[in-house]
């Protein structure tokens, strides 16, 4: 699931195929998160920003929701609670609709435990640390301000003292001066000369710096999802049932094409099959003449 952030790196050979098919592809990178209306809602608002571009580019064109895992189970909930977002066709694949408990392996007897207590889980020092890779993948010696915010995340060799009061965070006189942290600036400069600038200029000519920060964009949703268990998330928005329900009642997409790989035990595509053959009698409540064309392959 993680890999939404970046679908352009992790379905780059899908993605080609498909263009060099004709479609006109529009990836839309996604934070993971355990709201999936939130998650949506960013989806959403990413391809709004560029539709109108390409419509007056293309003119109107039919909108193909492609989707895999956690991505088909987020086009099912844009499809059926979402109605100004119309789909003329989805293609899921490996569709899954699980609860954390299930999705996530120890999730109450070993994440939330360990997840929970903001002073030891870790997440602002794996996000300081994606901050200093994050400019030293963009060419640059990372500023004094980020690497203090690194050091400070750092474990604390005095017992008792973070290193964040020893450094003097929280606007107390620290034991250590933030000055001992700094860089010079001639220092500064020469290791951008010498280093910095010549190593981001070859790996940015071998294709490689869009890899690594796209990559980035991957790991940084791992403390978004820390956060969201320390505050006390439990369990998807939607939850399992409700998004059935969901899908039960109010799925509108006429043509659906659903894709699942042999001996993959968290695929519920047979699950929703039924789901959707259901929304269709809900449908055809209203309109008689609607069908929806369904396939499973």
């Amino acid at each position: 699931a993680l890999v939404g952030a970046s679908p352009q790196l992790t379905y780059r050979y899908l993605l080609e195929r498909l263009s060099s098919n004709g479609y006109l592809i529009v990836a839309t990178p996604y934070q993971l998160s355990f709201d999936h209306l939130t998650t949506c809602d960013e989806i959403i608002d990413k391809f709004e920003r560029v539709a109108p571009m390409l419509a007056r580019e293309y003119g109107a064109v039919p909108v193909v929701g492609v989707g895999h895992s956690c991505g088909s189970l987020l086009h099912v909930l844009i499809t059926s609670l979402f109605p100004d977002t119309p789909r003329a066709a989805n293609a899921l694949m490996s569709y899954n609709n699980r609860g954390v408990g299930e999705a996530v392996p120890f999730f109450e007897e070993l994440i939330v435990p360990l997840f929970s207590d903001r002073e030891r889980n870790g997440s602002r020092l794996i996000k300081a640390a994606i901050e200093v890779a994050r400019e030293k993948y963009n060419g640059q010696v990372p500023s004094d301000e980020v690497l203090l915010n690194l050091i400070k995340e750092l474990p604390s060799p005095v017992p008792g003292q973070s290193l964040s009061a020893l450094l003097g965070g929280n606007g107390n006189n620290g034991l250590l001066s933030p000055s001992l942290i700094s860089i010079p600036k001639p220092l500064r400069e020469s290791l951008t000369n010498m280093f910095t600038e010549p190593a981001f200029e070859a790996l940015t000519n071998a294709g490689v710096t869009p890899l690594l920060l796209q990559s980035l964009d991957i790991t940084q949703q791992i403390p978004k999802l820390i956060d969201e268990v320390e505050v006390g998330a439990r369990d998807f928005v939607p939850t399992p049932d409700a998004m059935s329900s969901a899908a039960r009642r109010a799925y509108r997409c006429r043509r659906t094409l659903l894709m699942q790989f042999e001996n993959d035990s968290l695929d519920d595509s047979e699950l929703l099959e039924s789901y959707l053959k259901e929304a269709e009698s809900v449908m055809k409540m209203k309109r008689p003449m609607i069908t929806i064309d369904l396939q499973r392959k």
